[in-house]
């Protein structure tokens, strides 16, 4: 029973982006577990855009109705959806792709060139590594299996200067 139930709250929660208004976003992170009776689901989400509290407003909606409309008697939870913010974790190759020439953040769990931590644009995305350009160690592949932690890093100026122009 409690199998099929979070079988069916996972594709409610994965599957609200087949929804037209939805259509845009990713998921980055999904969390389910149940404690002490009670399900506890967080989303982490993005769009090409950004994402704003009225976005996860609108999915936090949408992913509650479809909740209640689960057969009798209707799990207790807590949803949680939040936006990847300004510092967005970089989980795959499609992600460093996407924000190739952007400045990153890379911290790894094995030493490369006797460092654990990087910080420059992504160079170069490949199957297997992201070369990043650190001021510090020059170009440097990375491979994604060392890993541990990598997101963007967030220039407040280019905000500043985007909404000075508009």
């Amino acid at each position: 029973m409690f199998h099929m139930l979070q079988h069916e709250i996972e594709a409610i929660c994965n599957g609200f982006t087949s929804v037209p208004a939805f259509s845009d976003i990713e998921i980055l992170k999904s969390t389910l577990r149940r404690e002490r009776g009670m399900f506890y689901i967080s989303l982490v989400i993005d769009r090409p855009n950004g994402v704003g509290t009225d976005v996860c407003e609108a999915v936090a909606r949408h992913i509650e109705r479809r909740l209640e409309e689960l057969p009798p008697p209707v799990p207790l939870y807590h949803l949680e959806i939040s936006s990847a913010g300004l510092a967005r974790p970089l989980l795959k190759p499609e992600h460093y792709e996407r924000f190739r020439g952007k400045e990153i953040n890379v911290i790894t769990t094995l030493r490369i060139r006797n460092r654990t931590e990087f910080t420059g644009t992504i160079a170069a995305v490949a199957e297997n590594a992201v070369t990043v350009d650190d001021k510090y160690a020059g170009i440097t592949p990375i491979p994604y299996q060392v890993i541990k932690r990598a997101n963007l890093v967030y220039h407040p100026e280019e905000d500043l200067k985007k909404s000075k122009s508009g």
